[in-house]
């Protein structure tokens, strides 16, 4: 037996040191983009915000780190394109692929009027045990100039660039689409006035003043009427749009509100998951995502049940939310789990009495409570199982043969 473990030992160190080994094989590259970035007319105490790219045009996956030098580093901080509240110093680019970083750029509050500069760099993190005596090492790094021009004037200013409007149902809201782009320097909270119409008659008017758009952003801004109780026909929307109390853009929507059922309603439910890892004795967000295929808003809401060792523990049901016509939403509800085993939460959404297909997601928990168990299904613990199943069998066969 002795002899059978020194063969698999011996077999399997080596095999073991090359799936260790870092992967240097292929070469790396790092890119950039846009190389340059500016800033005018920046007031003191105002955010500005631009997108990078991280190019990765090797094979393999790489890990970079995110920095700032210069005069103005100090203002530039890095953000997930993904979620513009989460703050980074690094980030993953898959081999072959990008990654895109949101930079944020606070203008200093006592900053002096003038023209500042900043360089934002990406550099590659070097791999442990990478830098080792007898191995040449190479660390890339790109960067990309920021020039800002900082000046003490206000400029309230914005640009609209597109209104919209949709034939609706009775009994749901007309939706009232405007696209503003701020193009000043301050925070801008653009007006959004409606007279609705019908055969020339004034029917009903609205104003919504809600939405505050950072300098340099755009924003889709949303406004609803209610249309229940009103009769159906065709109907003009008169919408304008105002800063400051001066009118920046106007024009009139046509559009019909139509008898109820006669838009088609078609929906999918896309994906069931979980929020953050589900762990005993907690309860777990369970997050249901729907497309309005159709060409109404939509209201939805997701059935469900879940499961502890086929045993059903709870019944699960989400608000019903309206999803406009070509979203997405996400349906939320909640699942406790108060034991240990293997949970099954299965279920379809529900969108004006249609149903979508079900669908389910497993996971178990032990009794410490963690539910992302081991598993030897894991790629490297895998390959040593098999590697070290053929080198015993080897051993065995290579013991049995006759002298």
């Amino acid at each position: 037996m002795r002899n059978i473990i020194k063969i698999v030992v011996s077999g399997l160190t080596p095999i073991l040191l090359l799936l260790l080994l870092p992967l240097n094989a292929s070469a790396i590259g790092l890119g950039i983009a846009p190389t340059d970035m500016e800033i005018t007319d920046a007031l003191r105490g105002t955010e500005h915000q631009r997108m990078v790219t991280i190019f990765n045009p090797g094979e393999g996956e790489i890990n970079v780190r995110l920095g700032a030098e210069g005069e103005a580093s100090g203002w530039i901080s890095f953000y997930q394109a993904s979620d513009p509240s989460t703050p980074i110093d690094s980030i993953s680019v898959p081999g072959k692929g990008n990654a895109p970083v949101l930079v944020k750029i606070k203008i200093a509050p006592d900053a002096a009027t003038g023209s500042y500069k900043a360089t934002v760099y990406a550099e590659t993190i070097l791999a442990q045990g990478e830098e080792i005596e007898g191995r040449v090492t190479t660390k890339l790094r790109v960067p990309a100039n920021v020039a800002i021009t900082v000046t003490g004037t206000e400029i309230l200013r914005g640009v609209v660039s597109s209104i919209s409007a949709r034939d609706v149902e009775a009994g749901y809201p007309l939706g009232i689409k405007v696209r503003f782009q701020n193009t000043g320097n301050v925070m801008a909270t653009p007006q959004v006035g409606a007279e609705v119409t019908k055969d020339g008659a004034a029917i009903d008017s609205f104003t919504s003043v809600q939405n505050e758009v950072k300098p340099e952003s755009s924003e889709t801004i949303s406004v609803e009427w209610d249309t229940t109780g009103r009769e159906s026909g065709d109907y003009v929307a008169h919408v304008a749009v105002s800063l400051a109390g001066k009118t920046i853009d106007a024009e009139d929507l046509n559009f019909a509100i139509l008898p109820p059922g006669t838009l088609a309603r078609a929906g999918v439910f896309e994906e069931l998951g979980l929020e953050g890892e589900p762990n005993l004795g907690t309860i777990v967000k369970v997050q249901a995502t729907f497309s309005n295929t159709g060409r109404i808003d939509t209201k939805a809401k997701f059935i469900g049940e879940a499961y502890c060792d086929n045993e059903l523990v709870d019944a699960l049901e989400s608000e019903e939310s309206l999803v406009p016509m070509g979203e997405k939403g996400t349906l939320t509800s909640y699942v406790e789990l108060e034991r240990p085993g293997h949970y099954d939460i299965t279920g379809y959404i529900n969108y004006e009495g249609k149903k979508t297909d079900v669908k389910e997601i497993s996971f178990t928990l032990g009794e410490a409570g963690g539910g992302l168990p081991f598993s030897l299904s894991t790629p490297l613990i895998g390959v040593i199982v098999v590697l070290v199943a053929i080198i015993a069998f080897l051993a065995l066969r290579r013991r049995r043969k006759p002298a």
